[in-house]
């Protein structure tokens, strides 16, 4: 890994520390540049879980990609350049319900003795690391999050709730354990979200970032448009159009051979 280069590629230019500043700024830096998308599994393309495709597909082709993707390649990055940082499970919210283990992965970053959570893999979700060993409101500056523990069956939990303003409530993203894992205990999720009917991807064509005041996704035929919490909305004609969508405001430039599954 170039590290010099993946600076690069997500606008970082400061002179890094193994220190909670250093952290939030990569952090931002990355969410605000790397593109969560499924464009692969919408082509048909499979995704390996190896951090040399990773880097390929993030840095050198300026991609974005899933959480397997993202969040592993900036565990890569993390380690590198110093930082106490795990691969962790989780299980994402779904009504009342939480999906299987090993559904999403998120990272865990320890700075003496304070435990984070770090996620550039989760699409719309915190844009600074969050503190797990506690219990207190906090802020990315543009929602509000809490973090608490909870069991479910007989396993210990944290689940990262959000504040939601028109539910005046704080509602689940997911639930995560504290346990380290190997990137290849996610391999078998990461297959059954390509290629199973049931996976939320392998349904939909999802391509998002945040804004400075807002967030702009690809979701399927539309572009969605968030302004200081106004939405609008634009079909998508055809395909070239959506090329021409993918490289003005996600700087992806896909190559020609690519056909999207979605209608």
């Amino acid at each position: 890994m170039d590290i010099e280069q993946y600076f690069e590629r997500i606008g970082y230019t400061g002179e890094p520390a193994v220190d909670i500043e250093t952290l939030r700024e990569l952090t931002l830096c990355h969410v605000y540049s790397v593109p969560f998308e499924d464009l692969d599994i919408q082509a048909g393309i499979p995704i390996v879980l190896d951090i040399a495709a990773f880097y390929d597909k993030v840095v050198l082709q300026r991609r974005g990609g899933y959480c397997y993707e993202l969040n592993g390649l900036f565990y890569e990055l993390l380690t590198a350049l110093g930082f106490n940082v795990q691969l962790i499970s989780a299980r994402v919210a779904n009504g009342k319900e939480y999906s299987p283990e090993y559904d999403h992965m998120a990272l865990m970053v320890t700075l003496a003795d304070t435990l984070w959570l770090v996620d550039v893999g989760f699409g719309d979700f915190s844009l600074k690391p969050l503190v797990i060993n506690t219990d207190e409101m906090q802020t990315d500056d543009r929602n509000l999050y809490v973090i608490k523990k909870i069991t479910l069956g007989n396993t210990e939990y944290y689940t990262v709730d959000r504040w939601n303003e028109g539910r005046d409530l704080y509602v689940s993203q997911y639930v995560f354990s504290i346990i380290p894992h190997p990137l290849a205990d996610f391999t078998e999720r990461n297959d059954f979200q390509q290629v199973d009917p049931n996976s939320h991807f392998t349904k939909n064509l999802l391509c998002s970032l945040p804004t400075d005041n807002g967030r702009i996704s690809m979701i399927n035929n539309r572009m969605i448009y968030t302004e200081n919490g106004e939405k609008r909305e634009e079909a998508i004609k055809d395909e070239v159009h959506r090329q021409e969508l993918l490289s003005s405001y996600f700087g992806i430039k896909m190559k020609a051979a690519y056909k999207f599954a979605v209608d």
